[in-house]
């Protein structure tokens, strides 16, 4: 049966062991309820800047193997100049028994190595080169692809139900620069105004489906990257590249001096 039980401390009353049992187990059932067919990605907030030589990741959950692991304050961490592809991650432990409680931890860190998604979640990737200063902040939509020196959020997972979604500023971007536009489909306008109010992750499969939509596709599935280059061909097709050129996946190799 459906229920609500509120435990009542009042002076003079024994503290019941099923009264504490309440408080602990009920934020988290409420938890489970709502994000039960949630994939793993990033629930809320992990937004990312840089200074002075570092990137701060800011509070936020992440949603792995069903259980929420929250960053509730600023996560600094210093990076380096490699010139090689590095990705900024979170390593997930396995359980560990504390006292009285058990532990589910995690590590943010980079390096070189692709992630693996059997104990790993990545929150975003940069190839910075020497004498250039790595940029958390993007010009257009086709910036966000931007190869060298930027913060690339495209590949990280967000979770979505049924299957982990895209990063949502990608879509507010996207619609912002389509409605500059006159819209020729009938699929973009509800699909814009869907992404203009996103709060969390759009599910993945609303995008899965205007993409098939309005690129004449046949069931066709979709990564994170294939995501943001299927709407870059619909924003090219609408004028959104205006004066600049489409940048492919070699990017942008202009130097950002310090």
């Amino acid at each position: 049966m459906f229920k609500n039980i509120y435990p009542l401390f009042e002076r003079k009353r024994l503290l019941k062991k099923e009264m504490l049992e309440i408080l602990r187990d009920y934020p988290r059932d409420i938890f489970q309820i709502l994000y039960q067919d949630y994939s793993n990605g990033i629930l809320a907030g992990c937004e990312l800047k840089t200074t002075d030589g570092s990137l701060v990741v800011h509070p936020g959950i992440i949603y792995y193997n069903e259980i929420p692991y929250i960053l509730d304050d600023d996560w600094k961490i210093s990076y380096e100049a490699t010139g090689k592809q590095s990705y900024l991650k979170v390593r997930f432990s396995d359980k560990a028994a504390g006292i009285g409680q058990d532990e589910y931890l995690s590590q943010i860190y980079w390096d070189d190595r692709i992630p693996d998604d059997s104990y790993e979640i990545e929150l975003a990737r940069f190839k910075l080169q020497p004498g250039a200063r790595l940029r958390d902040s993007y010009t257009d939509f086709f910036d966000l692809n931007t190869e060298f020196d930027t913060i690339n959020r495209i590949y990280s997972p967000y979770a979505s139900v049924g299957k982990h979604s895209i990063y949502p500023q990608i879509l507010k971007e996207f619609a912002e620069v389509l409605m500059q536009h006159p819209i020729q489909n009938q699929w973009d306008y509800p699909f814009c105004l869907d992404c203009m109010k996103l709060q969390t992750a759009m599910p993945y499969d609303e995008i899965r489906t205007y993409l098939n939509m309005r690129l004449n596709q046949t069931a066709k599935e979709y990564s994170n990257k294939e995501i943001y280059d299927g709407l870059s061909c619909i924003l090219s097709e609408a004028g959104g590249k205006k004066d600049r050129e489409h940048r492919s996946d070699k990017g942008d190799r202009k130097l950002l001096l310090l």
